[in-house]
């Protein structure tokens, strides 16, 4: 399983070219999985560290019942988990990464936006006007836009992967809304700084996430704490019933210039990786490749995505951990 996240990770490396950028925030993530899992506690419960997280769930009989396997095997299914969410709140690399990413993604929405609209002024004109002409044989009478995920993009959640780990539960839709309803993301480094710098130039930023239109709230509570550009149901287009991200993306093309995509899951980019088929994508990503880290940012997430779950629909074996071993490449 350590070859397993080792590779995820070395993958996740490659994912960005690093430029110039302003310092780190400075808080840390050391403590975010205590606060994290500490609000996992029931309503109106008093937070409780990471020690005392197993009893988050004691007297949880429904999620109990609603497992067809023993809890061994539960806790076996949540190895993947261990070390990948270890990296993600543990590791100065993930920091690393996450600033490369943000600073490659300003240098290439400048540049796009210098190719589109001549100078970063026409720009915030053109979200008055809605009429400017471009350069470099590229004219566009839409305003200017860039378009990012939420989850392992700009608010991090692994607080509640390691939540998951230490109950030996899997993911699940209820207890996924208790942790949404809290409102305790922290954002992710670079991300903030990202947005407010589009807006800088005059571009729309829009959120388009799986999260679903029922946690619209407190996702625009947690966001706006944060000091993010634009949280409001305006610019948020959440899953309504389709797990695709075609249609909303197509709803912003109709009146905005997409200049940048951002997101932690090649699916958050294009269409083409919702099914990704024998080949895990690769093909794909090949004839996309100078698109990355021009028109499109992939930031590195290895706890869960459609890669994963590619992996598990396609494996053979009775569990998660069973299924990961027989697809490990070996000598």
């Amino acid at each position: 399983m350590k070859k397993l996240i080792i590779v995820t990770v070395i993958i996740m490396l490659a994912s960005c070219a690093a430029v110039k950028r302003t310092p780190a925030p400075e808080e840390s993530l050391s403590g975010q999985a205590d606060r994290g899992l500490a609000a996992m506690a029931p309503e109106g419960g008093p937070c409780r560290p990471v020690s005392e997280a197993k009893a988050l769930s004691a007297g949880d009989s429904s999620s109990v019942a609603a497992r067809s396997y023993t809890a061994q095997e539960a806790a076996e299914d949540q190895d993947h988990l261990i070390l990948a969410t270890l990296w993600y709140q543990k590791s100065a690399e993930m920091r690393a990464l996450f600033y490369q990413c943000f600073n490659n993604a300003e240098s290439a929405l400048a540049e796009n936006l210098r190719l589109a609209y001549r100078t970063a002024e026409a720009a915030v004109e053109l979200t008055t006007t809605a009429n400017s002409e471009g350069s470099s044989g590229h004219s566009s009478k839409k305003p200017p836009a860039v378009v990012l995920d939420i989850d392992e993009t700009l608010l991090d959640n692994s607080p509640f992967q390691g939540w998951q780990v230490i109950e030996k539960k899997s993911f699940n839709n209820d207890d996924w809304f208790r942790w949404v309803e809290l409102a305790r993301a922290r954002p992710l480094p670079g991300a903030v700084e990202f947005t407010r710098y589009a807006d800088s130039l005059g571009v729309e930023v829009f959120y388009v996430s799986n999260r679903t239109v029922q946690e619209m709230g407190p996702t625009i509570e947690n966001m706006a704490a944060w000091g993010f550009v634009n949280a409001d149901s305006t610019h948020m287009l959440l899953k309504e019933t389709s797990s695709s991200k075609v249609e909303r993306r197509t709803l912003i093309e109709n009146d905005y210039e997409i200049l940048l995509l951002i997101g932690d899951n090649l699916a958050d980019l294009s269409g083409i990786y919702e099914k990704r088929g024998s080949d895990h994508g690769f093909a794909a990503a090949d004839a996309d490749r100078r698109l990355f880290g021009t028109k499109y940012i992939v930031l590195p997430n290895p706890m869960y995505g459609n890669w994963l779950n590619d992996l598990l629909r396609s494996a053979p074996g009775s569990t998660e951990r069973e299924k990961l071993i027989r697809l490990l490449d070996s000598f």
